[in-house]
């Protein structure tokens, strides 16, 4: 299954949720995951995972894309466990041009066939490369917070996905950083959006903070955090795996 995770608004959470998902998903050592940063000029999603430099990055790999096949696909990425990889996004943001929609096609036909989940962290843009790679996605986690700005451009991005005829079982918003005490309710986001449907992530700020500056998963670095709770809660509903052990 292909997850794609676009932000509605920048400083959304999406690029620590997608990683930290994807980790989460790998857990518990049944699934092959491979997460592929799609923010092509600044993205940095490897590092929220891991301390390895990337060998190799999505403009490597669109740059000798005659080379695409298994082997050279996952010598190009960050191995972080076993069965968990990163596919990092160009290291220079001028190489972002090297990456054109056919290139996506070509990468995620090939990762279906190699791994069991596929997460996209898509960053903020909507150009042909990023709408590719939405359109492969089986399901798409656009980001928000609640805050009225997230508001305005999480609708305004729920527009254009209506006008690519997304339909809305594709479409799942999920609430970062909830908090029951925000002064915009739950209910108002289900009023805004239109939708009973909305997965929500606690706010656990010092957390994440931790988890982000070490580039160590948070349900590796505070299992007990209700984020990571959250995040293993989602995991397991898109595995259909019991809990992995703490710590794991």
């Amino acid at each position: 299954r292909v997850l794609a995770f676009i932000s509605c608004k920048g400083g959304s959470g999406s690029t620590f949720l997608a990683t930290n998902l994807a980790y989460a998903l790998s857990a518990g050592g049944a699934k092959r995951v491979a997460l592929i940063d799609m923010n092509l000029q600044f993205g940095d999603a490897s590092l929220f995972v891991s301390d390895s430099k990337p060998l190799a990055t999505l403009s490597d790999v669109a740059t000798q894309i005659h080379r695409l096949d298994p082997s050279f696909l996952s010598s190009s990425m960050v191995s972080v466990t076993p069965n968990f990889s990163v596919l990092a996004a160009p290291s220079d943001p001028a190489h972002a041009s090297d990456v054109k929609p056919e290139h996506i096609d070509a990468i995620i036909k090939l990762a279906r066939r190699q791994y069991d989940f596929i997460v996209l962290d898509v960053g903020r843009s909507l150009d042909p490369v990023s709408i590719r790679a939405l359109d492969h996605a089986d399901t798409i986690y656009p980001v928000l917070q609640t805050t009225l700005p997230y508001i305005r451009d999480g609708k305004r991005l729920l527009t254009v996905f209506r006008n690519l005829e997304y339909g809305s079982d594709k479409v799942e918003l999920i609430v970062n950083r909830h908090d029951n005490n925000s002064d915009i309710r739950l209910k108002d986001l289900e009023e805004a959006f239109d939708t009973t449907h909305l997965r929500t992530m606690p706010n656990h700020y010092d957390a994440a903070a931790r988890s982000v500056n070490q580039g160590v998963p948070i349900t590796r670095l505070a299992p007990d955090s209700q984020l990571s709770q959250a995040l293993m809660a989602m995991a397991r509903g898109l595995t259909g795996e019991a809990a992995p052990a703490q710590g794991a």
